[in-house]
This record gives structure tokens, C-alpha cells and sequence, in this order.
């Protein structure tokens, strides 16, 4: 087999293996099922199959041969709701197809194709809760590894990216008393204090940045009260920022808003971060969070895979089959030239 060639079979293989992980269920917190698909797969196959503890039955898993200085990397969950795969035309529609087993499916393939040929520095870790607060990265950055280089998968719409924003969740709560509504005065509305603060928030002047371009904010959940005729006692929100600034740069604008109004809560937190991206690859910088930024202990960081994140989260999330395809080749080479060449078939990291 040349060098830089995979197996005539190495696509079909991995768009078979993707149909099969998108008929595991897997929404965050239930990714049990799909991990234990993927250690019967590998164990026993002259793979080590190691499982990092991330929660109360919940893990991620590493699979390499040897003390890989390459690692692939990307995760088994997805948002809900679950629905079960169909193929339409060229594409797999399916919950998670996209976002973001096509890249595990291509990896899974890529890895068993470079174990084939001999290069035995390079893993899998498979990583639980990325879409919903990154626990398996976090845990997994306790563990810290002697990776030089971590190539994860997301749909990048199979493009190398150099560079992705920073990504902020905050949880706000105002809290008020509860009364009956035609007497105004028997209670306090804490639907008023939040819907102050959510204000404050939409006039704000979101920060620029030259290279990742401007903020952006997205109030995606409101609960309030428990009927319309009582006065609310409580009320929440979530909102999500992306940026190109330093997350606490955007805090210290935030924080004092929420003063005498609401209690704030970071959920979620991750800076801006630059990507590598092999030589002759323009890279563009994305706006998805993932989970790289949170795994500086495994390896200077890569991202591409395939599929559009326009595509994800949908309710008809899909992957075009070629893609997929297409994707074990891109993996396979982009780690035989770094275990031959390291930095030499990268470009410089982008400030």
C-alpha cells in the first residue's frame, strides 16, 4: 500500500460503521451504549482499550496501540431528540450524522487503516458531554498525555479551520416573591429583573476582534412563573456568547450588569483558539465551539471533518456519504506526515 493511500475499502467500511453508530442512541448523558459498541470493536483486536472516568457511569474511552504521539479525536454524544438513520440519495439522515459521527466513523476507519500499515503512535479518544458542558474533555485534560498533536472531527464541512471562537454560557436567575396577579402589590414578579437584564444585554456593544470577527449572542432559553394568573417567583435564562475576545474580557462587561438583578452562573466557558493546518491549507476561523480548547495536555490542536454544521442539530441532520469517505483518506495522511515530519507539514500557528 503507498504511503499516503488507504485500502479500496477503507471508505464503504467507515460509511457502514457510520450507519451503525447513528443507530445508537447517544443524546448527552447517554452515551453508554455507543462506548460499549465501540470497546467490543476494539478490545481483544490487539488494541488497548482504556476507559477514563468522567462520572457516575458515564467515561470516555482511549483506544491506541503503543504511546501514541498522535491523537484523533472527536465525541460520541449528540443534542437530542434521537431519531434513527435512513439513507436519501447520496446522504445518511440521522441524528448525529453530522455532529459528529461522521468524524468518528472516519477515524475509527483511518486508525485500523494506519494500524494495517504499520504506524503504531497513534489513538482514538472518543469523548462523552460535549454538547452539553464538555465533561468528558475536562476530564479528559486531567489525564494529561504525551501527545505532540490532536486532530479533532467536527463538520467543518471537510475544510481545515485555523482557528475557532471562544464560546461563553451563562445561566441567570432573578428571583421574586409570588402573589395573586390582580393584586399587584400581594407579591414581586421576578420575570421583571430578567427581562431587565436580558435588555441590558441586547443593547450592549458586543466586542471585535480582527481575526475571529465580531461577537454574538444568542438568548436561547427563557422559564418563567407557574400560571398566568401568578405572579412569577422565579425566572431563568440561558444565553450564549461567541468571540474572538478573551472570555473574561466579555465576563467583566457582563458581571456588573447582573448586580442587584440576577444571579449569574457561567455553565460553560472556552477562549478563542488557533489551529494548526497543513501546509497549503488557508484554514478559516469557525464560530461552533468544541471540544479542543479544553485538551491543551493532549497535543497542539487540529480541526476538520466532515459534513456542514449547518447541517447539525437540525431535524433533518445529514452527511454526504463521499464526504465521509473522503475523510479516512484526509486523516490517514495528515498523521502519517505528522508521525514522518511533525511541524514541517504544518503551517505556522496564526495569532
Amino acid at each position: 500500500m503507498h504511503s499516503d493511500a488507504v485500502s479500496p475499502g477503507a471508505g464503504a467500511r467507515a460509511v457502514d460503521l457510520l450507519e451503525r453508530l447513528v443507530e445508537i442512541p447517544s443524546v448527552t448523558g447517554s452515551e453508554k451504549p455507543l462506548l460499549s459498541f465501540l470497546e467490543e470493536r476494539y478490545r481483544g483486536s490487539g488494541w488497548t482499550v482504556e476507559s477514563m472516568e468522567v462520572g457516575p457511569d458515564r467515561r470516555n474511552l482511549f483506544i491506541h496501540r503503543g504511546h501514541p504521539s498522535v491523537v484523533l479525536t472527536t465525541h460520541a454524544d449528540t443534542v437530542p431528540p434521537f431519531f434513527p438513520p435512513r439513507r436519501e440519495a447520496d446522504a445518511l439522515i440521522g441524528r448525529g450524522a453530522c455532529d459528529a459521527k461522521a468524524s468518528l466513523a472516519a477515524q475509527a476507519i483511518a486508525l485500523e487503516e494506519l494500524a494495517r500499515d504499520g504506524a503504531g503512535e497513534v489513538g482514538l479518544l472518543v469523548l462523552v458531554g460535549e454538547e452539553r458542558g464538555s465533561d468528558g474533555a475536562l476530564a479528559a485534560n486531567r489525564r494529561p498525555h504525551l501527545a505532540r498533536y490532536l486532530i479533532g472531527g467536527e463538520p467543518t464541512g471537510s475544510r481545515f479551520v485555523a482557528g475557532s471562537k471562544g464560546c461563553l454560557r451563562i445561566e441567570v436567575e432573578a428571583r421574586g416573591v409570588s402573589g395573586h396577579s390582580s393584586i399587584p402589590e400581594s407579591g414581586r414578579s421576578a420575570v421583571d429583573p430578567l427581562l431587565d437584564f436580558l435588555n441590558d444585554l441586547r443593547e450592549l456593544k458586543l466586542p471585535e476582534h480582527p481575526a475571529f470577527g465580531r461577537t454574538t449572542m444568542n438568548i436561547g432559553l427563557i422559564q418563567a412563573g407557574t400560571a398566568p394568573n401568578v405572579i412569577a417567583e422565579s425566572a431563568r435564562a440561558e444565553v450564549i456568547f461567541r468571540t474572538g475576545q478573551p472570555i473574561e474580557t466579555l465576563l467583566a462587561h457582563i458581571r456588573p450588569m447582573a448586580r442587584g438583578k440576577v444571579e449569574l452562573a457561567v455553565g460553560y466557558r472556552s477562549d478563542p483558539v488557533s489551529f494548526r493546518c497543513p501546509k497549503g491549507e488557508p484554514g478559516e476561523v469557525v464560530s461552533f465551539a468544541c471540544d479542543l480548547p479544553l485538551l491543551p495536555a493532549w497535543g497542539e490542536p487540529i480541526l476538520f471533518g466532515p459534513g456542514s454544521i449547518r447541517d447539525a442539530h437540525g431535524a433533518e441532520e445529514k452527511v454526504e456519504l463521499a464526504e465521509v469517505e473522503t475523510a479516512v483518506a484526509v486523516y490517514a495522511r495528515l498523521v502519517r506526515g505528522l508521525l514522518t515530519r511533525g511541524d514541517a507539514c504544518l503551517e505556522p500557528t496564526r495569532p
